[in-house]
């Protein structure tokens, strides 16, 4: 009997310990598991994270080339260099296209004759630096006469005249330069396509000016209108003369040939004129090559 129920206690016992083996057993299986699930889980929803990110760059990318720049932005940087009075606003007004294309699609010589057909360029020069500069250099006209004209419209318009003649708009000028300038009378201009044909022939009316504003700068800053009514290039034709109208003397007569002796003539009489108070003359007429005309009624 003593056997038996030795035998039975040791198998009770060796049944709950069975039992107890089962239970850590599939607790631990059932940690594991859900460790499994939720590692799976972190898994799928990084994918998805990353497989969206990647998408939604795409999309922006996308939409970001399809949209247009707005009116006006430039994609070409502009380097404007001139000798005068112009600047890079006035290029950029002048030619705003130019600025708004891609910088290999500029021609640099149509830029450079587009430059040259505005009158007060006198020459341009055009380069591109990629990536995405355009370099523009202008030589200046200058303008040494005031020319009043009437548009299309009859409306009176001021235009200028540069040394060689070139009749163009001005642009950029102080007001006090503009107001400087004598303006000019008897001129009989031609239209063309561009505006008006150049003056030719100028280059004596150009010096006689030059050489009165060096040499008499006093005298000079006075003369109001330059009359070339009885001027003519074409010296054989018939004497060619240059009147200047002043706030001083009524009129002062230079003929186009001997200028540098009429101006040295000119201050001879002025200063004889101021040295025994002759009074102020109403003209001096130059134009004789050895004598001058001095009226005072």
């Amino acid at each position: 009997m003593a056997g038996r129920r030795e035998k039975s206690r040791s198998s009770w016992r060796d049944i709950q310990q069975g039992s107890s083996r089962g239970k850590k057993t599939t607790k631990v299986a059932r940690q594991r598991h859900l460790v499994i699930l939720l590692r799976s889980a972190w898994i799928a929803l990084l994918v998805v994270a990353v497989g969206a990110g990647v998408v939604g760059i795409k999309y922006f990318a996308r939409i970001a080339q399809e949209v247009p720049e707005p009116p006006g932005a430039a994609s070409v940087k502009l380097d404007f260099r001139t000798d005068g009075v112009l600047t890079g606003d006035w290029f950029r007004q002048a030619f705003p296209d130019i600025l708004r294309i891609e910088i290999r699609q500029v021609d640099v010589g149509k830029v450079k004759e587009q430059l040259e057909r505005e009158g007060q360029v006198r020459l341009a020069t055009v380069n591109v630096s990629l990536p995405s500069l355009l370099i523009v250099q202008v030589e200046e006209r200058e303008p040494v006469l005031r020319l009043r004209v009437q548009d299309s419209g009859g409306k009176a318009q001021t235009l200028l005249v540069a040394k060689d003649g070139t009749i163009y708009q001005g642009s950029g000028y102080p007001v006090e330069t503009l107001l400087r300038l004598p303006g000019v009378s008897g001129l009989k201009v031609r239209k063309n396509e561009d505006g008006y044909l150049p003056i030719p022939g100028l280059e004596p009316v150009v010096y006689l000016l030059d050489q009165a504003k060096e040499q008499l700068p006093a005298v000079y800053q006075h003369w109001r209108v330059v009359d070339l009514g009885d001027w003519n290039p074409e010296q054989d034709y018939r004497p060619s003369l240059v009147r200047i109208s002043s706030t001083g003397i009524n009129e002062i007569v230079f003929s186009t040939t001997g200028i540098d002796e009429q101006i040295y003539r000119l201050a001879e009489i002025l200063q004889r004129i101021e040295r025994y108070q002759l009074g102020q003359p109403k003209l001096i007429d130059l134009s004789f090559r050895e004598e001058a005309v001095i009226r005072y009624k």
